[in-house]
């Protein structure tokens, strides 16, 4: 297996125990854990993750609600139904397996109300605002420790140093930092206390790589019309060019010392309105703000700095399509490395795959990948973020394999494609036909529709989903989200619930998908992007970043109409002139 930070069943029971001892100790009924860091990351290092010391789950998202009686609660959505069953010790945790038409949060909330929880307790650095108010909801009372009180119960990881801040030249990125604070902010005593790592790495043009699969960097900010003030730690390098960048002023301090800097600055600034994103502070430095700035200069801005940052300018698409074309380069390469193998008689596993597509990535100029590369062979492609990748699975000639892998290249925008693909050139079961042919008409619907300007992300939702629900079948996941400087990007979003409008310049995946425990899964998945339609005012279409073929032996033509082939071959044609056709490989 990939080598992995792992626990015992042991140390999870020790560690759930000692919690349960602070509960008692503090008269509390509950205690909820995020999968959080202090920055309200997705991905965080598990040394760094506070729930996974306490059911062993690896997945990136997921909650648990601890009783003060009987086992903690772990809550997944649907990308993480197959990965909990198999990392969680149930005699410890109960896995609480949520469906897409409902959510984490909702059924943790029902059940603090249902198991009857008065005092519920919660990590003020690593609970978001919002997460919070839902919490004061169904709890008579809610109970903070103070950032770093949990340590003192259960023994954490330490951290790897940090790498040293660098500033992306312009040619990779937009606008200059005071050309963006100067059309986001109208007046001098406006500003927004940001703690979103990829927004401030967005306004900085900085990049860090500070977390695995992220190129941000470790940071909390005060935007405001003529400055961005980044406070960083002391141990935090900064490489010159970035300490040059004008509109910028690195205060490294320790985070303890915050709140004194935010006042000096308050009396320097004389600030009236300093705004602030709830689903992106935690409870801790929101107190914090209210402490220094009082409640009344406060306002709420959902969002943040999202609703800028999510429209991407001409050279911000122009340097993700370049590094799109890298990565295509690095799947199609792994592909025809399976395919080659397979035909040659070679033993090849799962984790070779895994590390393969990591050869690929690094041979076309990656920096970093960006998310821990799905490479789910036979039966595992059903499990939907599927992160262990095995030595003892060996690819064998009659083996669907679902690959999803990403990188950042040059300015550090993230990548995201999915690929299935069959393993040799023989003839697959006909169920794989059927699904894959399935996910792909679903695919090509939302990739080619067009709609009106202000289409809502549950349209076209509904649009890739509805040639799988003719046949019967459905996903458990969304089917896209924003993509920008981290590959989940907040702004636009396509799932059944997204109220959130398409607007020109946002960049989302689109990846349907079919997954059939025990047998296997298939997922395709494109990055698009949003433009006016040249010939319909008022429209809007999407325009493709990725460009890698898809596998003909899987396609069942008989399935597609002649609308759906005639979209198909257009792709595939581009593949073709790009190197990148599964169609066109020699094996």
């Amino acid at each position: 297996m990939k080598k992995a930070f792992t626990l015992s069943n042991q140390t999870i029971k020790s560690n759930i125990e000692k919690i349960k001892k602070l509960m008692t100790e503090r008269g509390l009924d509950g205690f909820y854990v995020s999968s959080f860091d202090p920055f309200l990351n997705e991905y965080v290092p598990l040394q760094d993750n506070h729930r996974f010391y306490v059911t062993n789950f690896t997945g990136s998202m997921a909650e648990v609600l601890i009783p003060a009686n009987g086992k903690a609660r772990l809550y997944v959505d649907g990308r993480y139904h197959e990965q909990a069953d198999i990392e969680v010790d149930t005699s410890e945790v109960d896995i609480q397996k949520i469906n897409v038409d409902s959510s984490t949060t909702e059924e943790l909330v029902k059940d603090i109300t249902r198991l009857g929880m008065k005092r519920v307790g919660y990590e003020s650095d690593r609970t978001s605002l919002g997460y919070l108010k839902r919490l004061t909801q169904v709890a008579q009372e809610t109970v903070p420790l103070e950032p770093g009180e949990l340590a003192r119960y259960i023994t954490f990881e330490p951290l790897s140093a940090l790498a040293e801040i660098s500033f992306v030249p312009r040619e990779w990125r937009g606008r200059d930092t005071l050309e963006k604070t100067r059309a986001i902010f109208k007046s001098e005593q406006e500003a927004m206390f940001v703690t979103a790592l990829d927004s401030i790495a967005w306004i900085t043009n900085c990049r860090g790589f500070h977390l695995p699969f992220l190129s941000s960097f470790y940071a909390k900010a005060l935007v405001t019309k003529e400055k961005v003030y980044v406070f960083v730690t002391k141990e935090t390098p900064i490489s010159a060019k970035a300490k040059k960048e004008s509109g910028i002023e690195w205060i490294s301090i320790p985070f303890t010392d915050l709140p004194r800097e935010l006042e000096r600055l308050h009396n320097t600034l004389h600030l009236k309105e300093i705004s602030y994103d709830p689903g992106m502070i935690n409870s801790a430095d929101f107190s914090m703000l209210m402490n220094v700035f009082g409640t009344e200069r406060l306002k709420e801005k959902a969002g943040g700095l999202f609703d800028y940052q999510s429209i991407k300018e001409p050279v911000e698409i122009q340097q993700m399509d370049a590094s799109f074309r890298k990565a295509d380069q690095a799947i199609i390469s792994t592909i025809k490395w399976v395919k080659e193998s397979i035909k040659a008689g070679k033993r090849i596993t799962e984790l070779d795959l895994y590390n393969e597509t990591t050869k690929k990535y690094k041979a076309q100029g990656a920096v970093e990948l960006s998310f821990n590369t799905i490479s789910g062979v036979g039966a595992n492609g059903s499990i939907i973020h599927y992160s262990s990748p095995s030595d003892e699975v060996v690819i064998k000639d009659s083996d669907l394999i679902l690959l999803d892998s990403g990188g950042y290249f040059d300015g550090g925008w993230a990548t995201d494609t999915t690929r299935t693909f069959f393993a040799s050139s023989n003839k697959p079961d006909p169920k794989m036909i059927e699904m894959y042919t399935l996910v792909l008409k679903g695919l090509l619907a939302c990739q080619s529709a067009v709609f009106p300007e202000g289409t809502k992300g549950i349209v076209l939702d509904g649009i890739t989903r509805n040639p799988l629900r003719k046949k019967g079948y459905d996903y458990n996941h969304g089917t896209g989200h924003g993509v920008g400087i981290h590959v989940h990007e907040p702004g636009p979003r396509i799932s059944t619930a997204s109220q959130a409008p398409m607007k020109v310049g946002q960049a989302v995946s689109i990846e349907p998908g079919i997954y059939i425990s025990g047998f296997g899964g298939v997922r395709l998945e494109n990055i698009v992007h949003v433009e006016k339609h040249p010939q319909y005012p008022g429209m809007l279409r999407f325009k493709p970043f990725v460009y890698v073929g898809f596998d003909p032996v899987l396609i069942d033509m008989n399935l597609l109409n002649d609308e759906e082939k005639s979209i198909l071959e257009e792709y595939e044609a581009e593949c073709t002139k790009r190197g990148t056709s599964i169609r066109n490989l020699k094996i």
